[in-house]
């Protein structure tokens, strides 16, 4: 950031310091900083950590492909096993993410590496009989389900856009987050509760400029987290300010994690406001390592442009120019979330404009966000 002084009289001066305490109070809470620790390293039995819930202030995960049908409680001091509860009318395909509300645990068995899956399906187990079974053995009921867009199964190892590791509750629906392998976005699908069997069709989409491996809905702040990573880098994909259930018409924000161990992060749960815990699974980079995030932290990861969509100057004072195609939508937002302009011109006059930090969005003509940035207008 460069502030920029004028020095022509005392009150000026006064004024522009003003200011700047001003921009220095919003965009520390605009531009949280996301600090990430290893809290302990996991017990090779939950090498495979692939989904993870915290519940009755206990920290719940589960194995994918291959692993037992049992979810395992984390001794979050020792990285070891507290309590194994066997799941004994289930079982384990691809187990790929859990996630919870005050009634249920949803458990996706839909990995679907190659897209040739015709049985996908996520366990519902009720919340008290996890909780005060004697024997640690307990019975779901089962959500089956098929995505109404695909026709071909064909099997496509790793270039499918069919695979999913990601489920979330909100309020009354379940909302699945697809693996794109083919293009790196994720798609979102709702699902009912309920147990039956059910073709689901796309909602809404989001270019998560990676693989998306796991969900949560923090209810304290009414914001999803994606975890996720690409070849090199794991990331947390931020959804805030939505309206309904298209999660992309708020603000959409994703961040790079450098965690010690693995770069496979696997699950992602809210514990309390702005506060996750993370697990990565074993892979070549680093053994299966519980993390914890506190995305309201004074130093850590910096915000990634979710496009090449790119804003000049930045800073501006008069006008802007806001690089788009000629069918999207540019929209300018307070940190509030107060929308203060809309237009489809590329160069944009924000001479009204009140010196401050401003949330510019693109989206299509679909209403699918293509890209936010933040502009500071001086």
């Amino acid at each position: 950031m460069v502030l920029i002084i004028q020095r022509n009289s005392a009150k000026s001066l006064i004024r522009n310091q003003i200011w700047f305490l001003i921009f220095m109070v919003l965009l520390s809470n605009e531009v949280r900083g996301q600090q990430l620790t290893d809290v302990v390293a996991l017990t090779s039995a939950l090498h495979e950590s692939s989904g993870l819930i915290f519940l009755d202030q206990k920290l719940i995960t589960h194995n994918d492909s291959g692993g037992e049908a049992a979810l395992y409680e984390i001794d979050t001091l020792t990285g070891d096993i507290a309590r194994k509860v066997i799941i004994a009318n289930a079982n384990n395909i691809d187990w790929e993410d859990i996630c919870h509300d005050s009634n249920y645990i949803y458990i996706g068995d839909f990995g679907n590496n190659s897209g040739s899956r015709t049985n996908l399906r996520i366990y519902r187990l009720s919340i008290p009989s996890y909780l005060t079974s004697s024997n640690d053995t307990v019975y779901v009921d089962t959500i089956q389900f098929s995505y109404a867009d695909q026709i071909d199964f064909t099997p496509s190892s790793f270039a499918t856009n069919f695979d999913a590791e990601a489920v979330i509750s909100v309020q009354d629906s379940l909302y699945i987050f697809t693996k794109n392998w083919g293009d790196y976005r994720t798609n979102v699908y709702a699902l009912s509760k309920q147990p039956g069997n059910y073709s689901i069709s796309r909602i809404d989409s989001l270019d998560a400029q990676g693989l998306i491996t796991g969900g949560t809905y923090n209810v304290d702040s009414n914001k999803i987290v994606l975890s996720g990573y690409t070849i090199t880098d794991p990331f947390i994909v931020e959804l805030s300010q939505f309206s309904g259930n298209l999660f992309s018409n708020g603000l959409v924000e994703r961040y790079t994690l450098d965690p010690t161990g693995s770069i496979q992060v696997e699950s992602v749960t809210a514990f309390r406001l702005d506060q996750y815990y993370l697990t990565s699974e074993d892979n070549p980079t680093g053994s299966s390592t519980l993390l914890r995030l506190s995305s309201n932290a004074p130093s850590g990861i910096d915000p990634v442009q979710m496009s090449s969509n790119s804003i000049y100057p930045n800073p501006a004072n008069r006008t802007v120019y806001v690089a788009h195609k000629a069918n999207e939508v540019v929209e300018i937002f307070t940190t509030g979330g107060s929308l203060i302009l809309a237009t489809q011109n590329c160069t944009i006059d924000i001479s009204e404009l009140k010196r401050g930090s401003y949330c510019v969005r693109v989206s299509n003509k679909r209403g699918v966000v293509v890209s936010t940035d933040k502009l500071l207008v001086e």
